[in-house]
């Protein structure tokens, strides 16, 4: 009966989103300070400030409304527990870590002017494909083949706009 219990269980809303954001923004909090503290060894210097500062407001201001749209579209499934795979769902499976990943590490760090937190990206990635594998198990469970079928066709962190 426990087991039973424990394979019906909805998985939070979150996933495994506020473990991997967790380590993620102490190691940018940690880059960040190091930038501060030695800005000759972290800083970016080699590209001028302004082109700097517009890639880093440009990145955010794109992630931040998508993060908004992919959280809507995720939160409107997960409460009729549909499996969601189209609009941005359509081109990577898991589009909010992505874009924290590709645009709003990056911004911030660019924002920043700092090299070492950009490396939080590749940070926050290697935890995401490390744990994604929760998600993936429980979805595949809760849907099935039209969840396999997805996965097929949909790559799990990197946009694909085709894929066949």
């Amino acid at each position: 009966m426990g087991e039973k219990q424990t394979e019906d269980k909805k998985m939070p809303f979150w996933g495994v989103g506020p473990m991997v954001q967790a380590i993620t923004l102490v190691y940018a909090a940690l880059a960040g300070a190091a930038t501060y503290a030695w800005p000759e060894w972290f800083a970016i210097h080699w590209l001028p400030y302004p082109v700097v500062l517009a890639a880093g407001i440009v990145l955010v201001a794109v992630g931040l409304p998508f993060q908004a749209i992919a959280g809507c579209a995720l939160m409107k499934a997960y409460h009729a527990d549909h499996l969601v795979t189209t609009g941005v769902y359509a081109i990577c499976r898991n589009p909010l870590y992505a874009n924290i990943i590709l645009t709003l590490l990056p911004g911030l760090a660019l924002l920043c002017r700092s090299w070492l937190m950009l490396t939080a990206s590749l940070v926050a990635y290697v935890l995401t494909r490390r744990w994604i594998r929760r998600e993936e198990t429980y979805l595949e469970k809760r849907f099935g083949q039209p969840y396999l079928d997805y996965c097929r066709r949909t790559n799990a962190i990197f946009p694909m706009i085709c894929r066949r």
